[in-house]
């Protein structure tokens, strides 16, 4: 896409945000229009008092001075008035820019999510966010008050003098054009000093979220040496960026500066001669500086336009993401006289030309516990991904309860599955709020029982708060065997059809292993399970074992069957379960 396209885009995003607030922005434009039209009748009256004065006739002063109060009263009010509304449509416009961002990100594919980087993410939605939303409140306004302002200064310029003004303001757009196009390659430069940033950002995101490997294995220094080396060349680039706009705002200094000496000089000159009266002179000269200062605001807003473009670029890359399929068939039955869930002749690769999963065929009945051997890497994983819906088939079809999973709702899908997985993820929650997401307004007594099931209510009401305390980040202030039994709980409490066990115990130590080994165990039955195990021993009893081979089902059946066979399974089953 070129970038007059992707420009266009990103107008046209902005612009569907702004009219739900327009008439905020509307009475923002009104308020500063106001402010403008008053400074003009402000300045006028400041030209009568001088002409006043030097002819001596003083009895019309007190009332030029109360006029000028009233405008002065007048700009006040009008200048609150603007800001007030900039600040209720850009910040009303942000906040729902933010909303749709983090509602997308839920809808996003879960391939996107893995190729991005979460400091990444967040420096997009809090930095990016917040230069564009300081550009709506304070330059965005000031682009629809400047034709208006430079109309009101103009005319009333024209009317003092239209020869001064013109000798004044004639080399004003020579030196604006030449600091206009310093913008384009301060936009590129801060885009690229964003995008850089980002990635910074996810270097801190490491040291948070992995920081027992960081202190266990004295890293500490290393990241920081790596953080710090990344701002100063953040910093460097930033630094070369302000160089430009340096450049750019010099030339919009000089289109204030120039027009201000050649008035004074020239009007100078007509003061002399008599014509022009030193109020006029001292009206232009006031003016003509408030006549230019838009411009030299508008070299400002050049480049905070710029760095605003660039930052929405980035901010909508998440809302025009493609979401996952929306609707489908709605069906919560898993009928008993069609299998559960059934493999046709599935193949899927995550890189093109790398195939995972070749061909896979299986049927899965109603109430069947499958277990999944085979190297790391095989492939275990990716077939529970595609049946909760995270990835779709190259070829081949998914059937859940006989329908086709690309023709069923996803919400629908995924409400009859429960997954444990070997990472299981804690939000910075309390136990309570942890286990109550397997069913969204469950009652106390329920979660309560889904607890004592996963047998996690004895720990749990040991602990300072009982079911209130806070786990911490990722569950940081639990053991790994009370993070999985809390997971357990939560499928208890879904109390779904389908239950998909993902490694969930291979990074237990034994005694934990076997707490939450059987509170699986009791999750299972009455249910339709897939289970990955890196430890054979979890799928030793299980209906049907399928152990995957080079992306294909190379052995099935059950565990003495495949023990009797000598091959695969049994190769896995006296190496321990997984050999690399």
């Amino acid at each position: 896409m070129d970038n007059n396209s992707q420009n266009t885009g990103i107008y046209k995003s902005i612009a569907k945000y702004a009219k739900t607030y327009i008439l905020w922005a509307a009475a923002a434009a009104a308020g500063t229009v106001l402010s403008s039209w008053l400074e003009v009748r402000k300045t006028d009256c400041l030209r009568r008092i001088v002409d006043s004065a030097q002819a001596g006739e003083l009895s019309a002063v007190p009332r030029i001075f109360l006029i000028a109060a009233l405008c002065v009263a007048g700009i006040m009010a009008a200048v609150y008035i603007s800001a007030y509304a900039a600040g209720r449509f850009s910040t009303g416009m942000i906040r729902d820019i933010k909303r749709d961002s983090a509602e997308r990100i839920s809808k996003i594919p879960i391939d996107y999510m893995n190729s991005v980087r979460s400091g990444e993410m967040l420096s997009k939605m809090s930095s990016d966010a917040d230069n564009v939303q300081f550009f709506m409140e304070s330059d965005f306004i000031a682009m629809m008050e400047i034709p208006f302002t430079f109309i009101f200064y103009l005319v009333f310029l024209i009317r003092l003098n239209p020869s001064l003004l013109l000798a004044s303001i004639i080399s004003a757009p020579i030196f604006v054009a030449i600091g206009a196009r310093f913008s384009i390659p301060f936009k590129i430069g801060s885009k690229k000093y964003m995008r850089y940033l980002g990635l910074v950002s996810n270097t801190v995101a490491d040291m948070v979220g992995g920081i027992p490997i960081v202190k266990s294995y004295n890293i500490e220094d290393a990241l920081a040496e790596k953080y710090d080396s990344g701002i100063d060349k953040a910093t460097d680039m930033a630094l070369g960026n302000d160089k430009i706009q340096y450049r750019g705002i010099f030339f919009f200094q000089l289109a204030r500066h120039v027009p201000l000496t050649v008035c004074l000089i020239y009007g100078g000159l007509l003061c002399f001669n008599g014509s022009l009266t030193l109020g006029a002179l001292v009206a232009f000269t006031s003016l003509i500086s408030q006549l230019l200062s838009p411009i030299i605001r508008s070299s400002q807003m050049f480049f905070n336009f710029r760095t605003a473009a660039a930052s929405a670029e980035r901010l909508f890359s998440i809302i025009n993401e493609p979401i996952e399929r929306e609707g489908g068939i709605v069906s919560s039955e898993l009928p008993s006289d069609v299998p559960a869930i059934e493999f046709s002749n599935v193949s899927f690769e995550y890189e093109r030309g790398k195939p995972v999963l070749k061909n896979i065929s299986l049927g899965i009945a109603k109430g069947e516990q499958i277990g999944f051997a085979g190297a790391s890497g095989c492939g275990k994983s990716t077939l529970l991904g595609l049946v909760c819906g995270f990835y779709s088939p190259d070829s081949g079809s998914i059937k859940i309860g006989g329908i086709d999973i690309n023709e069923r709702e996803l919400k629908s899908t995924r409400a009859l599955i429960s997954y444990v997985s070997q990472d299981t993820y804690l939000f910075p929650e309390s136990i309570y709020d942890n286990i109550a997401m397997g069913k969204p307004g469950a009652a106390r007594d329920e979660v309560v029982t889904a607890a004592k099931a996963a047998y996690a209510h004895d720990f749990i009401t040991a602990t300072e708060n009982g079911y209130d305390s806070k786990v911490g980040e990722r569950g940081c202030r639990l053991s790994g065997g009370q993070i999985q039994r809390i997971a357990i709980a939560r499928a208890f409490l879904k109390n779904a059809p389908i239950l998909l066990l993902d490694e969930a115990t291979s990074a237990l130590d034994v005694k934990a292993e076997a707490e939450v080994q059987k509170a699986l165990d009791d999750l299972s039955r009455g249910r339709t399970v897939l289970v990955v195990a890196h430890r054979l021993s979890t799928i030793k009893n299980s209906d049907r074992i399928a152990v995957i081979d080079g992306g294909v089902i190379a052995e099935c059946g059950k565990h003495d069957e495949l023990m009797s066979l000598g091959g695969i399974y049994a190769k896995l089953n006296n190496t321990g379960g997984d050999p690399e």
